[in-house]
């Protein structure tokens, strides 16, 4: 008879702990759960050795959003301008991805980033910043998931819509929507956690309009 010896690794995630902190989502005082997510050596499945850090988060105890571990040095006014801060960046970046997205840097699709920047965050935003960010895009290679997963827990339906509705301009901008950015389009609703309903029925509304 032959024994096999079952080994592996998972992640495992655990509490680190526990306090109170201002919830951007809740806009409130609430609890937070840190939690840490850790690669263990397992046997027969029984994590046994810890290896590498894979990550950490906080997590509100009441609306289960999940957020950057530097959501607990806010408080009140100033978390709202720390996440204010984070979406109009997040926002920024998907816009520049749509338009790297079919592989040309359009001045058409420059300017609508720079519009429609100017009315999100009201403040202005140059063209040449807009190509900084394109170069510094295409040398990192993130995706959109790495810039809307720490908002996700945050946004409502209005602020997933602004996003998509951003993108999909950039992308219609010098007149035609490539399979790539119809793609990524797609994408971006996905890391938004949108239902598919609701994805298009805001493609739906643009269309309309």
């Amino acid at each position: 008879m032959i024994n096999f010896i079952i080994f592996g690794t998972r992640g495992v995630t655990y509490s680190a702990e526990k306090g109170d902190f201002w919830c951007p989502s809740c806009q409130s005082q609430q609890r937070y759960d840190h939690k840490r997510v850790r690669r263990f050596f397992t046997l027969y499945f029984i994590p046994l050795i810890p290896l590498d850090k894979l990550g950490e988060y906080i997590e509100c105890s009441a609306c289960d959003g999940t957020f950057q571990l530097d959501v607990l040095q806010l408080t009140g006014a100033a978390s709202d301008t720390g996440f204010e801060a984070e979406f109009h960046g997040a926002v920024r970046r998907v816009m520049v991805l749509m338009m790297l997205a079919d592989g040309v840097i359009d001045e058409a699709e420059i300017t609508t980033i720079c519009e429609i920047y100017q009315r999100i965050a009201e403040q202005p935003l140059s063209p040449e910043r807009v190509r900084e960010e394109a170069a510094v895009a295409q040398r990192e290679g993130l995706g959109v998931h790495q810039y809307l997963a720490s908002l996700v827990g945050s946004l409502n339906d209005a602020g997933k819509e602004m996003v998509v509705k951003a993108a999909h301009f950039v992308a219609a901008a010098d007149g035609v929507v490539t399979d790539d950015e119809r793609q990524l389009l797609s994408e971006v609703g996905k890391a938004l956690e949108m239902s598919t309903a609701h994805f298009r029925g805001v493609l739906a509304e643009l269309s309309d309009g």
